[in-house]
């Protein structure tokens, strides 16, 4: 269960069990010593109005409404304020978790000592610089654009970095690597460029000090698995909330700030999984369709929020969803499929506990527990068979197959030799001949049943494998 807490943050982390959450990512108050403050407008057309427009015409202003709160905390904000709640925050993090403390300049020497005396130096991971070229500009200084977010793990020889699920960014020099490299991309560094959420961007909340959503998803893929337990105790606008609704996590989010806790409510209307304690959001909340699901396993439902988080980057738009989840899928390409089957069997491997980097050649797609692996996936077609196309005679160990229906999924795993004794031939080409599997998940064929079937089914496969 996911849980909103309204309230003292000190008071609350207290009550929290020891090492209890897997990742904290938590983004203070810097001590600015100003008052953050958003204003929402909107304009009418008005004859004597304040602006002018298209075409000339004016309008008048209107405020919807300020948000705001005080950033300062005087020459206790280290002592007196950070170190007691970072203190707490040691306590409940994991043996294996990671503390994300995102900062500024101004304060973020003084916070980095603190951390050193808290966790210990050997527990520094990385400084990273989110950097951002967006707003006003100073003419008397260097302007400062970027953001400072510290990264401390718990346990320096065991803590989780997921570098196959991050999100990849094009080399500033393609020229210098080869295509294949090019078309991959490369695992971003410690330095971060990300706008800052726009004025008129769909994530604007109106919240003054709201964190965009691709910042924290990187943080939440690499520094966690699917399932595990997020905190965030300065949550503002709930964005850590949104990334784990949207990445298969589990969150507890704390803030003392009644607006915040309007935000979030209005924010979250449409998610039922929230247990609010010490505030009631419905009345900041409206009333959105819900359409009910067929149950399903836990398996499935990992599945399923991992590609929703990576929908966005396969279409650009999802025209009805209809009773599944995952119905945009239909509509992908069949590259775009490929794509969306790795990142999910890379998901799921990850989660049972098997190590997964990407393959740096095309013959595999994935390196599982030191193992070259090859996936293909597919859809149930309307005569509820999973058709796995473009099977190759490479140089991989092991084939995975992951098929998906409206409310259910199903995987095999064999050995190259295996499944080439039992494929059909689909073409034969000039880099060689491609096969397909068809297989009907409800009547399959009795050779297949020693290598799978349920998504545990084939988790028991994995194991023997790669025992």
């Amino acid at each position: 269960m996911n849980q909103i807490y309204f309230g003292d943050n000190l008071e609350i982390l207290k009550k929290l069990p020891d090492t209890s959450v897997d990742l904290i990512y938590i983004d203070p108050p810097f001590n600015t010593g100003k008052e953050q403050k958003h204003t929402r407008i909107k304009t009418v057309e008005l004859a004597n109005g304040d602006r002018i427009g298209f075409q000339g015409k004016k309008y008048h202003t209107v405020s919807l409404g300020t948000k705001r709160y005080l950033d300062s905390y005087g020459d206790g904000y280290i002592k007196d304020f950070l170190r007691p709640r970072l203190e707490q925050a040691y306590r409940v993090l994991a043996s294996h978790g990671s503390l994300y403390f995102h900062i500024d300049y101004r304060e973020v020497h003084y916070c980095k000592l603190l951390l050193d005396d808290i966790f210990g130096r050997e527990s520094f991971l990385n400084e990273i610089i989110w950097a951002y070229d967006y707003g006003a500009k100073s003419k008397s200084k260097w302007p400062t654009k970027h953001d400072n977010i510290l990264l401390y793990v718990k346990n320096s020889s065991n803590y989780i970095f997921n570098a196959y699920a991050i999100d990849r960014e094009p080399y500033m020099a393609p020229g210098l690597v080869g295509p294949e490299k090019e078309k991959r991309g490369k695992l971003p560094t410690d330095t971060w460029w990300h706008t800052i959420v726009g004025t008129n961007s769909k994530e604007r909340t109106g919240y003054p000090t709201q964190k965009p959503l691709g910042v924290i998803n990187r943080i939440i893929q690499a520094s966690s698995h699917p399932g595990d337990t997020v905190l965030d105790f300065f949550a503002g606008s709930g964005t850590v909330g949104d990334s784990c609704l949207q990445l298969g996590r589990k969150f507890i989010l704390i803030d003392n700030n009644a607006e915040a806790l309007e935000t979030m409510a209005r924010r979250f209307s449409a998610a039922s999984s929230i247990q609010w304690i010490g505030f009631d959001p419905k009345p900041y909340q409206k009333n959105k369709r819900f359409i009910p699901q067929k149950e399903t396993g836990a398996d499935f439902q990992l599945l399923s929020s991992a590609a929703t988080y990576i929908q966005s980057d396969l279409v650009s738009a999802v025209d009805g969803w209809e009773n599944s989840s995952l119905f945009w899928i239909l509509s992908l390409s069949a590259p775009a499929k490929g794509k969306l089957g790795r990142h999910l069997i890379a998901t799921w491997c990850a989660s049972k506990g098997f190590s997964v980097d990407r393959a740096e050649d095309k013959n595999a797609n994935l390196i599982i527990n030191g193992h070259r692996f090859a996936t293909k996936f597919s859809t149930l077609w309307s005569n509820h068979i999973y058709k796995f196309q473009q099977i190759r005679d490479t140089g991989y160990d092991f084939l995975v197959c992951l098929g998906i229906s409206p409310s259910d999924a199903h995987c095999w795993v064999f050995d190259r030799k295996t499944i080439l004794s039992h494929v059909t031939i689909q073409h034969k080409g000039t880099k060689g001949s491609e096969y397909w599997l068809s297989v009907n998940p409800t009547l399959p064929h009795e050779w297949l049943l020693e290598y799978g079937g349920s998504l545990d089914q084939a988790h028991a496969v994995m194991k023997k494998l790669l025992k």
